[in-house]
């Protein structure tokens, strides 16, 4: 039965008179006619005595009535189930960033929003930040938070915020005294950083160019995470990080980031970007703004 069918048909079983039905559906009263006759001979059936006073359901009409409104209920229920799901698509926020960001800072910004805002929805892609400003650039992903040395085409860098380089160890470790270290400072000891091919590890490596010195990691992972476990394990450990990729971590594990002297390891930004031109929807805004704040005091 179509759906037209089933309108007309309605609209007669409700009102009890072709008339009325038609001024309902704003048609032609033969229309109306045509679509009841057209239905009762298809199923075979009668569905209406026809009387002078009007259109008497029948026994197999009052089944169909049945039917039709469970039907109609049924539409509205699933329509409303589509809407839903739609309003959920359109407060999806999805994030490209690389595992410095993705470990602790980021995950906990993500969490404190959902709080605010429990009707968002995040993805979260864990990438190289090159990979990640691609992945804006493509439509992806919504937003990227990328360690930059420069900005990209096809990106709008929302903000930058200073991403230096520096050296996280405990707190009773020979150096954590010092205010500031130099990189030759850190060749006494076992160090663990990024794996060749990270900005972090092209700059470090730079400085101790410069500097005169080379410096062999005792342990290279493109993993924070192991970064972090290996100078909370290891009395004498350093590890090379941001100081926002730590933040509000590093004193539950009793640990301290000393700032690097070397200007070359400060040359590395943490850049917010989005589709170039792209009018962003209100929810991603309000993300973007609250991501803001917290890069700030994190800073």
């Amino acid at each position: 039965m179509q759906e037209l069918n089933l309108r007309y048909f309605q609209s007669v079983a409700k009102t009890g008179s072709l008339s009325a039905a038609a001024e309902e559906l704003h048609v032609a009263v033969s229309a109306v006619s045509r679509q009841i006759t057209n239905l009762e001979q298809r199923l075979a059936i009668k569905l209406f005595n026809r009387q002078p006073r009007g259109m008497q359901l029948t026994e197999a009409g009052r089944v169909l009535q049945a039917y039709a409104l469970r039907n109609q209920l049924e539409v509205s229920s699933v329509i409303a189930e589509m809407q839903e799901v739609m309003t959920r698509q359109m407060r999806k926020i999805t994030v490209a960033c690389p595992d410095g960001m993705a470990w602790h800072f980021l995950p906990s910004v993500i969490s404190s929003f959902i709080v605010q805002c429990p009707d968002t929805r995040f993805d979260l892609h864990v990438v190289e930040s090159t990979r990640a400003s691609e992945l804006v650039k493509e439509g992806e992903a919504d937003i990227a938070l990328t360690f930059s040395l420069s900005p990209d085409i096809g990106v709008k860098v929302i903000s930058s915020h200073n991403a230096a380089i520096s050296a996280l160890m405990a707190k009773s470790h020979p150096l954590a005294s010092k205010d500031v270290l130099q990189v030759k400072d850190l060749s006494h000891y076992p160090l663990t950083m990024s794996l060749n091919g990270s900005t972090m590890r092209y700059l470090f490596d730079v400085a101790c160019s410069l500097s005169g010195i080379k410096v062999l990691p005792s342990f290279s992972c493109d993993s924070l995470g192991a970064t972090y476990t290996m100078v909370c394990e290891h009395p004498n450990m350093i590890g090379l990080c941001s100081a926002v990729a730590v933040s509000g971590k590093t004193q539950q594990e009793g640990l301290v980031l000393k700032p690097i002297q070397e200007s070359q390891l400060s040359l590395r930004s943490l850049q917010v970007q989005v589709m170039a031109e792209r009018h962003l929807p209100a929810h991603l805004e309000a993300f973007v703004e609250f991501l803001e704040k917290q890069l700030v005091a994190a800073a």
